[in-house]
């Protein structure tokens, strides 16, 4: 249906010169969604995304649901297109509905111009038993941060990033990690993403794996075959990274060595519950 009405746009700007040059051609921005939107299950949302053209008719708006906690996954269109200004509204949130999103402004031609990414969150409450799954040890926080942002996140609450001691903690660590991620309307787009930042680090000595919180050396490990491998990643400008952080997958528990500056959820070390 959008490419028809893409197809129809197009060709009525062709014929009436609402196009006009592709050098002369701009699109305004007027109202843009914000980058993160909270809402409660059940509550309601609405926001509106807008846009002017210069030299050309006002462009196409429409959005698209699904597209990843990095921003980058295709998503699907949501039904409806419209000229200049669409409003993105849902009168009673769903679970479904907590999800990665973006404003699509196209110009007359139906080229892609400008794309405004956003999410839809529930608020985080990382060690409070909001969904009835009972006493929570390990909080899983599902947002998508770099592991210092992600460590940084945990002390800003008063916690620790989680670093099992034994395998009786790693098994807690998963088990709460799966609740959640079966639970927790945020975890939704993390669908397809199944590792998870863990407090663990040799940034210090190579091969010295240490605590996030009080650079402890590590007597225990979970590391995964052939783990940890610490690969080197050429970044811009001639720089280079290695694996010098860790994380845990949430299927099978397993730990591996990875990039700091990749962006992953990650889990907090919730505050022992008073007596």
């Amino acid at each position: 249906m959008m490419k028809e009405l893409l197809y129809l746009v197009a060709l009525v700007a062709a014929v009436s010169g609402y196009c006009g040059k592709r050098e002369f051609r701009e699109i305004e921005v007027l109202m843009r969604p914000p980058p993160v939107i909270q809402v409660e299950v059940g509550g309601s949302v609405s926001v509106v995304c807008s846009a002017h053209g210069h030299n050309m008719m006002d462009p196409l708006v429409y959005w698209v649901k699904g597209i990843g906690p990095s921003h980058e996954g295709k998503g699907k269109a949501l039904p409806g297109t419209s000229i200049g200004k669409s409003v993105f509204s849902i009168e009673e949130v769903t679970a479904e509905d907590i999800d990665s999103y973006k404003c699509v402004i196209e110009d007359c031609c139906g080229e892609p111009r400008i794309q405004i990414d956003f999410e839809l969150v529930v608020p985080d409450e990382t060690c409070k038993d909001v969904y009835g799954v009972g006493n929570i040890v390990f909080g899983a926080t599902w947002s998508y941060k770099t592991w210092p942002e992600a460590v940084a996140d945990c002390k800003s609450k008063g916690m620790e990033m989680a670093l099992p001691e034994n395998e009786v903690d790693n098994a807690r660590l998963l088990h709460d990690i799966m609740v959640s991620f079966n639970s927790h309307p945020n975890a939704n787009k993390f669908a397809k993403e199944n590792w998870l930042w863990l407090g663990a680090h040799d940034n210090t000595w190579e091969g010295t794996w240490q605590s996030a919180k009080k650079d402890a050396i590590l007597t225990y490990f979970n590391w995964d075959r052939k783990q940890p491998d610490n690969k080197v990643d050429d970044l811009e400008h001639g720089e280079s990274d290695t694996q010098n952080v860790a994380g845990i997958h949430r299927g099978s528990g397993k730990w591996d060595d990875s990039f700091m500056h990749y962006k992953r959820a990650y889990i907090c070390k919730c505050p022992e519950p008073e007596s």
